[in-house]
């Protein structure tokens, strides 16, 4: 019986967890004057929100591969956004 309530706790923890990161790509932030729309590519440009002022130098992304490029924007609230080419 225990053991089965892990198993759903666990379960539930996920699939929770699961849609908070999903619902955060795709929101817009106000960044140091810009709008940036997280995690929507624009032709080969796309920005990444995140709360650290630290980004991934390369990522794959629906079969693209992203590049950083130095640019960082303070969005505040603790969200830094990164800029990306692909």
């Amino acid at each position: 019986m225990f053991k089965k309530l892990l198993v759903g706790s666990a379960l539930a923890t996920a699939l929770i967890a699961g849609i908070g990161t999903a619902s955060a790509a795709g929101s817009y932030y106000h960044c140091e004057g810009r709008m940036v729309h997280d995690h929507i590519p624009y032709g080969n440009v796309m920005w990444v929100v995140n709360p650290y002022k630290n980004f991934a130098k390369t990522f794959q992304q629906n079969g693209k591969k992203w590049h950083f490029k130095g640019t960082i924007l303070n969005c505040g609230n603790g969200k830094w956004a990164g800029y990306y080419e692909s």
